[in-house]
């Protein structure tokens, strides 16, 4: 049986503050990325697509694969470009 919903609960999730929301959530991840190394963030990388493969083994897609592939080239032209002006 759904429990009913409070209509003023709505109205309060709503109209929350939500550029504050999003700030705790930027300052929280960098502080919890602050006590971890790059091979424990790999490690949690490599577990999470782990999981998700057993759950949906058919991810990603060729389709999605493709979307991945293009968006990871735009970004290295992006840094390329940028590099020169980054140099020391």
């Amino acid at each position: 049986m759904m429990e009913v919903v409070d209509p003023a609960d709505i109205r309060a999730f709503v109209n929350r503050n939500w550029r504050l929301v999003e700030q705790s959530k930027v300052e929280h991840w960098a502080e919890w990325k602050k006590g971890k190394t790059a091979d424990e963030i790999l490690q949690i990388a490599a577990d999470l697509r782990n999981h998700i493969a057993r759950i949906k083994p058919d991810w990603p897609t060729d389709r999605e694969r493709a979307a991945d592939i293009a968006e990871h080239a735009r970004f290295s032209e992006l840094l390329s470009r940028a590099a020169p002006h980054f140099a020391r």
